[in-house]
């Protein structure tokens, strides 16, 4: 008899741990800015290395040092938070802030109008980084990664998947670090086949808020 209820007390507390151990229900899927995702738990941020412009405001958390670039070492990559909390990873040096991929022309950052204005550009990104909005800056002046007068950034709706526009959208202009603008001669250029890109809205010029140079605290 005290064999049987020994073996019944250890199947229950067994039972009970299996119970306790065992994980939540998946939540359910929520719609965010298009595609179906299921929201992670809440995660902490602690502890980061901040990167800081002249004035001691904060652009951001410091991701990692990025030193495949011999004649500048030590290039960092900083998690620059938009408004309502979703971040967006961006190069940073002394001198400038540029995005992952930079506009470096080649049908890279594609304008539906003939001069590279309006506020929505088409991004062609072939490995985007691992963010939940990608991100583009232009930046503007006669030698962009040094003394450019401007820094526009463009980021993508939340979880954007990657589209081919195809032969119904045509661009008439492109963009390039170097002179800026370039126009593209008639009919203009349609992306209509893989890798594809990001739809991207202006957000802001980041050197009308930050000052140079940017810095972090060894």
């Amino acid at each position: 008899m005290r064999s049987i209820l020994l073996s019944v007390l250890i199947i229950a507390v067994g039972g009970a741990a299996l119970v306790q151990a065992a994980p939540n229900a998946a939540a359910p899927a929520v719609t965010v800015g298009g595609p179906s995702v299921v929201p992670h738990p809440p995660s902490a941020r602690c502890c980061h290395e901040k990167v800081w412009d002249k004035n001691g405001k904060p652009i951001g958390d410091l991701i990692w040092y990025d030193n495949s670039y011999g004649p500048q070492p030590l290039v960092g990559w900083v998690a620059y938070r938009l408004p309502g909390g979703d971040a967006v990873p961006l190069k940073v040096t002394p001198e400038a802030l540029d995005s992952v991929q930079s506009a470096s022309g080649g049908s890279s950052v594609l304008f539906t109008t003939p001069n590279c204005t309006g506020n929505t550009l088409f991004a062609v990104i072939s490995w985007p980084p691992l963010a939940k909005r990608q991100a583009m800056v232009l930046l503007t002046g006669p030698n962009a990664l040094i003394a450019a007068t401007n820094a526009w950034l463009f980021v993508s709706a939340p979880l954007s998947s990657r589209i081919v526009p195809g032969a119904g959208t045509v661009f008439h202009s492109q963009w390039d670090d170097g002179p800026g603008c370039q126009p593209i001669p008639a009919p203009g250029f349609t992306v209509t086949q893989a890798p594809g890109g990001y739809w991207m809205t202006r957000v802001e010029d980041l050197y009308a808020k930050f000052k140079r140079p940017f810095y972090i605290d060894y």
